[in-house]
Formats: C-alpha cells, structure tokens, sequence
C-alpha cells in the first residue's frame, strides 16, 4: 500500500527538478520561492530620444511639406533648440518610472531597501557611458529608485569613465579589435549578395509603405546599398537603403513613444507627429521589420557580438563572483558588497549580448520581436535554489510596453512593465542556467584583447 505514496513523492521530486533546471516560463512578474535571489545585474538600452540625424537631414527623405517633427525643447531650456540624439524629458520620466518599478519590485526580494529607506553602501551601482541620453537614462532610473528619500539618490551617483570616450560600452569603436573580414563575409552572404538583392526583395512591401508614408510615392529617395569596412562595424553605408530605412522607422516608433499625436496632424513645417498621420493600421510595427533586420544584421555578425558584449558581460560574471566570495576584484566597479548593478548602455549593446549568448529571443507588447526598445533592458538573476544550493543564471527581458510609454502609465507591482523570461541558447536552450556553466561559457568566449581593466581609483 505504501508503493504509491514513495512513486508519488519521487514524482515530485523529478517535478521540482526539471522547474529547477529547465524553467518553466511562469508570470513573468512573480517572485520565485525555489529560490533566493543573491545579485541583480541589469544592462539596459537609454530611453526615448530624438533622432540622432538632424531635422534638416531627415527632411531629405520626405516630400511631406511638414518635414520632419522638431522636437519638443527640455524643460529647463525651452528656447534652444532639442539637440539631435538626446534623452526627452518624457523619456527621462519614463526611466523614473521604471526606476520605482525594480525599487519596489526587488524590495520584495531583499535585494533593495523598501521604499522610504537607502541602500547600504555599495549595495547599488550604476554605471552608463559619456553619451548625454546614457547618462540622463541612468539618473531617470536612479531619481525613480530613491529621490523621494531624505538624501536625493541615497547619494548614490552615476558613475562613468573619465577617459575621453567609453571603452566599456563603446569597445567595439577601438581599432583592431574587430575582425571585419570574417565579419564581412557573414554580411555579404546574410543580404545576398554586396548589393542586397535579397533583402530588397524579401522586404518590398515594408520599403514601398516607407515610400508611401514619406510621401515619395514611386519615386526613389534611398540609393542601393552598399557595405563599408573602412571604419566602424561593417554596416550598410550611412545613406544606403537600408541604413536609411532603419533610422527613418526607429524615428516614427520613437515619435509614437514620446506620445506625439498620430490623426489630426498640423499642416505647419516641423508639426510634432507620428508620420504624418498616414500611417495605416498596423503599419508602424509592419515597417519596424526594416529597423530591426538592420540591427540583428549586424550586431549579430561573429566579432562585433563579441567584442561589443565582452566588458560588460566580464563584468557582469565578476560581480556575480564577487557576491559569492565576498573578497573585492579589483577589475570589477561595484563594491563586493554589490547586490544590484544598473549598466545603461545602446541598442547595439543589447542586440550583441543578445547574439553573443547564442541568440536571446524576446516579444514585448507593442514591439517586434527582438526590437531594442527604449529603456529596454537584458536583467540577469543570481538565485540560490533553495533545497540544492544550486546556483543558477536567469535572464529576463524588462520593458514597459508601447503604450505604458506613449501614456506615461505608471508602473508598479500591480501595473508592471513586461518582465519576459528568456531561455539561454549558450545553456542548451534552458531559462535556468547552471552558474558555473554561465561563467564558463562567457570567459571562454570573450575576447581577451578587448578587456578594459577600470582605472586606478
């Protein structure tokens, strides 16, 4: 009578097992209690930005008399001009946001104080490189977590390098480091051909409803692509097809997430808008297929993932090894103390460490697969399994949705942004990832030359 009892219990056992190991890919906002969250390591794309290209250079491309929105000016200087490329007010607010939600969210876990209270010392680290819509991202997550405490920021503070650019998230910018050729190669045979033919063909229908909406009708205004390895990751050449497309529909999807009107557009030149208004249903996301080929195109060529996602990813596994020893790296920037690491960074970024990790999938609300949206963020847990001691690496995707953004929702524990776990194709595919394999996989895949020591203190 007893043999069902002992089968069951057994069964039950292989049961927790396999959530362990292989993960299951439950709500994506509930707290696991097979484990104990030890080290939060998050590396996230800025916020809402104008377009990095001029108005006046964006206005090339359309026969629209509006042209172009001019965007709106920052709130402590609203008679200059909005830089090309910078964070908007709107998308400062929108990190804020998100900033309250992993506060709360991680409260919940002991990770961070609960509201209302600072962080210990070196607890808490935030880093972002020396681009303006980097850094104003990662100060919209910290005055999120904490400026409603005594001491603004906890007097915690965006940390950044002193050199006179950023080797640490911008490596891939440093001669030599990059192998082109072979990345070249993996260009050349992924678009068919130097000329692209089979990206123009597989992607007609996105490239005429960009001529459509830009008002061109038949008549072209991009030049045929062509490839440049002179300086730079290899890439479509700056005003090829492609290079345009991409930067033309990213533009409409940001206008859409700063919140600009998209019916009754003003006639007057420079009218904040979502194309126009002319973009048909379902358009928008139609034509970001053009802006998110371009970026898994070539952030997922071999060398660039590679030397691209190196220091970050370095740091990241050495955080983590400094939670576990409790002994200082000193080749690491947070303190070993450090539970929560916030690394504010670009969409080529995520995509690389992305690709770099043997190719990370996500589907957010709003967005196409894979698209690096703003303040989009790859959030990486440490967890303790609880009856095993196991250690093991989840990776979750955290975003708020299209319309969290565009409306300015509020988010918190009850109105999350998206929080999507992601299988680890460099673990066999599995959500939970044994961390010594983890580790293993990215120190043996790193690139050794292009690891960047931080300075002396």
């Amino acid at each position: 009578m007893g043999y069902p009892s002992i089968k069951l219990f057994f069964l039950i056992i292989i049961v927790c097992s396999l959530t362990v190991t292989a993960g299951c890919g439950s709500s994506s906002n509930q707290v696991s209690s097979d484990t104990e969250l030890l080290s939060v390591v998050a590396i996230s794309r800025h916020g809402i930005r104008s377009p990095t290209s001029t108005t006046e250079s964006l206005n090339q491309y359309t026969s629209r008399a509006q042209g172009f929105p001019i965007w709106p000016p920052h709130m402590d200087t609203p008679d200059v001009p909005f830089p090309a490329g910078d964070l908007t007010d709107f998308g400062q607010q929108n990190a804020a946001r998100l900033g309250s939600w992993y506060c709360d969210f991680y409260a919940a876990q002991g990770i961070l104080p609960p509201r209302g209270s600072c962080p210990d010392t070196g607890t808490v680290f935030i880093y972002a490189d020396k681009v303006e819509r980097t850094l104003q991202t990662a100060q919209g997550y910290l005055d999120g977590m904490f400026l409603s405490e005594a001491t603004p920021g906890c007097g915690i503070v965006v940390d950044h390098t002193k050199l006179p650019f950023d080797p640490y998230i911008d490596t891939a910018i440093i001669p030599d480091l990059i192998d082109r050729a072979t990345d070249q190669d993996v260009f050349n045979a992924k678009i068919g051909g130097v000329n692209g033919t089979l990206l123009q063909s597989t992607y007609a229908a996105q490239l005429q409803m960009l001529q459509t909406v830009t008002g061109t009708g038949t008549t072209p205004i991009l030049t045929l692509p062509t490839t440049q390895t002179t300086s730079g990751p290899v890439q479509f050449a700056p005003g090829t097809l492609f290079d345009v497309a991409d930067t033309l529909t990213e533009t409409f999807e940001l206008e859409f997430a700063q919140g600009m009107p998209d019916t009754d557009c003003a006639s007057i030149p420079g009218a904040q808008c979502v194309g126009w208004g002319v973009i048909p249903p379902g358009g928008l996301y139609d034509m970001t297929k053009l802006h998110v080929m371009n970026m898994e195109l070539y952030c997922g060529l071999p060398s660039f993932a590679q030397v691209t996602s190196t220091n970050l990813m370095w740091q990241l596994v050495g955080t983590m090894d400094q939670t576990l020893s409790g002994v200082k790296n000193p080749a690491m920037f947070a303190a070993k103390e450090n539970k929560f690491s916030l690394y504010v960074a670009h969409d080529e970024n995520i995509m690389a460490i992305a690709a770099f990790l043997g190719g990370l999938t996500w589907k957010a609300e709003g967005f196409l697969q894979n698209d690096p949206g703003p303040a989009g963020a790859l959030v990486f847990e440490l967890h303790k399994v609880k009856w095993s001691g196991q250690l093991i690496v989840r990776v979750y995707y955290v975003i708020a949705s299209l319309d969290q953004m565009r409306n300015g929702t509020t988010l918190t524990l009850d109105t999350p942004p998206q929080r999507i776990p992601l299988r680890i194709p460099a673990c066999g595919n599995r959500y939970d990832c044994p961390y010594d394999q983890f580790k293993s996989f990215v120190t043996s895949h790193v690139s050794q030359k292009s690891i960047f020591p931080p300075p002396a203190p």
